[in-house]
């Protein structure tokens, strides 16, 4: 049961949110405006604590964007968070490549809430 009318996100499964929100299209967009909010400057955040060696602390953060992210229907991005998650839990700081890798989809998902829901 998709609704035609609502907007189709990049990096998104909306059929897969909807779902996970009754299907109760206004819900969708509250929750999809409500990510946009949390992870706006999650980027920057994430860099302070990796330069500063927090790595319990990144390790926290992208756990939320992971757990979230699937909320949303944002596949992609959950797991690309779930392997960046990995070595942050062991300690150790994460790849260049994985770090890169989520952050430009952090960015493609943001960027096309912003786009659907401006203001």
């Amino acid at each position: 049961m998709t609704t035609p009318d609502f907007p189709q996100l990049p990096g998104i499964n909306t059929e897969d949110g909807l779902a996970r929100m009754m299907h109760k299209p206004s819900l969708y967009e509250k929750v999809l405006r409500d990510f946009h909010a949390r992870f706006i400057d999650e980027l920057p955040q994430l860099q302070v604590l990796l330069a500063g060696a927090d790595y319990a602390a990144a390790a926290h953060r992208v756990h939320s964007a992971k757990g979230l992210a699937g909320t949303i229907g944002a596949i992609a991005l959950q797991d690309l968070a779930r392997q960046l998650e990995a070595p942050l839990r062991e300690g150790q700081a994460p790849a260049g490549e994985q770090l890169a890798a989520f952050a430009a989809e952090l960015e493609r998902v943001l960027q096309g809430i912003r786009s659907a829901f401006p203001g």
